[in-house]
């Protein structure tokens, strides 16, 4: 059809249709009622009520995915922030650094043995708690940190995405943040606001901050923490560590080591990741440890239920005379409890498993005259996947362990650095005696090896032995 005749067409149509709209406004209107008494005003169903936001519980905060990815993003701000203040070139960011990252691909870095194997995973924690008090779940918050670490790596750093980092961050961050979102949450009383509200918000932050940006008090503990309960343990003492191939002077000073459980991890049944671990931190001398047990899956085995399958998230950092280790990774432990006369039982267990990636100083170097290639440059340890293994015989008296000897190995097949492969033992013998309900006396005797295989280059080892008298103070258990 042409434009003229639908120009004619649709005059024609306005000519008929105007009159008949006319008419319809003259018609006399019905008056006007003002009393608005027994008029019903029928709304659309899903209009007559909002709809509640997804809760864990009646007085938890509402669950969020914006508010953790707008925090996560804001603690990238941060973070680049205080590269910034201390002088780093990697925190020269743009879009040029963002397209030269995503075509780059991975590199393993360089930074300090602190920085990779504790701060970045502190980093991850702090993404991964900022879902958790919004309501997310122990494995969707993980996503959130593997979100903020590869955000940070590609767009928050002018240098190569670091492989070691997006798992350090990733996997070491649920870690850590799942024992401070535990811990922060055992302190709370959501009755009195003020109840230990600052030892929480010291322990975890995010929290705190989500209290803000929701504007929302919880009245009642999340259904996956409510009933966690917690028992801690400082031992503080002198340690004397035995001379090494490096120093062959035998030191003597202070230490102290704190220990917390969360619920008990070698009984019950469950599949809620974290419901009970254990954590440990011990300093002084050349001695400082980190490790975190977290039980993803418990089974009770046998006609009694003595018997416990257990599989535990690992989170380690350590330092001792003879090697420093860290890593992520993961075990099974199989173990069984024998009761005994006088209120006495015995533990026994095995462990064994894996490390996602793990770290390994080395500072061993092949045999004189032996060269091998270099593939690090300032950075004094080594990166690669490996094994591990163990044991623990534990007496106990009252549920209180009065004796223990246990052994923990390490195996890392080197991928970057000075390619080797180290074995890291571990033996320790230790004896506490009751004083009162909460205070022991004790002793305890270690032993540390660690041998570095070049293969063809040979192999290298370092060894010290390690004593220590403490006193104990245990609460809660």
């Amino acid at each position: 059809m042409t434009r003229l005749p639908c120009l004619i067409l649709s005059l024609v149509l306005a000519f008929l249709l105007i009159p008949v709209a006319a008419r319809a406004q003259d018609a006399p209107a019905p008056p006007l009622n003002l009393t608005l008494s027994g008029v019903r005003f029928d709304l659309p169903a899903e209009a007559k009520t909002k709809p509640e936001p997804t809760r864990a519980c009646p007085g938890c905060r509402a669950r969020s995915l914006m508010w953790p990815f707008l925090e996560t993003l804001a603690l990238q701000v941060m973070y680049n922030g205080i590269n910034h203040a201390r002088g780093h070139e990697s925190a020269e960011i743009g879009p040029s650094t963002w397209l030269a990252n995503m075509k780059a691909g991975f590199e393993w870095d360089h930074n300090a043995w602190i920085t990779n194997q504790f701060g970045h995973p502190y980093q991850g924690s702090n993404y991964f708690t900022s879902g958790r008090a919004h309501g997310l779940s122990f494995w969707e918050s993980a996503g959130m940190a593997a979100f903020g670490s590869g955000t940070w790596e590609y767009f928050l750093e002018n240098n190569k995405a670091s492989f070691n980092d997006l798992i350090n961050t990733t996997v070491g961050g649920a870690a850590l943040g799942e024992v401070m979102y535990r811990l922060a949450w055992a302190l709370r009383d959501p009755a009195r606001p003020g109840h230990n509200a600052w030892a929480a918000l010291a322990i975890d932050p995010m929290s705190g901050l989500a209290g803000v940006t929701s504007r929302e008090t919880p009245t009642e503990k999340p259904p996956d923490v409510a009933g966690g309960t917690f028992g801690w343990r400082a031992t503080s003492g002198i340690v004397s560590q035995g001379p090494t191939s490096v120093q062959q002077l035998t030191t003597t000073s202070a230490f102290f080591d704190i220990d917390v459980q969360y619920g008990d991890v070698r009984t019950g049944r469950s599949t809620t990741p974290f419901e009970a671990f254990s954590t440990d931190l011990a300093f002084g001398g050349r001695l400082a440890e980190a490790t975190i047990r977290g039980r993803l899956f418990g089974k009770p085995v046998g006609k009694k239920g003595q018997g416990q399958i257990a599989i535990f998230q690992i989170f380690d950092f350590m330092t001792n005379p003879a090697y420093a280790f860290g890593g992520q990774g993961f075990e099974l432990e199989v173990g069984r409890r024998h009761g005994l006369r006088h209120d006495m039982s015995l533990w026994m267990a095995a462990t064994g498993g894996g490390s996602i990636l793990a770290a390994v100083n080395s500072l061993l170097q092949p045999p004189d005259g032996v060269t091998i290639p270099v593939a690090i440059d300032k950075r004094t340890y080594d990166y690669g996947p490996g094994a591990r293994f163990g044991g623990v015989l534990e007496l106990q008296r009252h549920a209180e362990m009065f004796a223990k000897l246990a052994y923990q190995g390490y195996q890392v097949s080197v991928v970057d650095g000075r390619h080797a492969v180290h074995i890291m033992q571990r033996l320790q013998a230790e004896v506490r005696v009751p004083v009162s309900r909460e205070l022991a006396i004790g002793a305890a005797g270690e032993y540390f090896y660690r041998e570095a295989y070049f293969w063809r280059a040979g192999s290298r080892n370092d060894q010290a032995p390690q004593f220590r008298l403490f006193m104990t103070w245990s609460k809660g258990r």
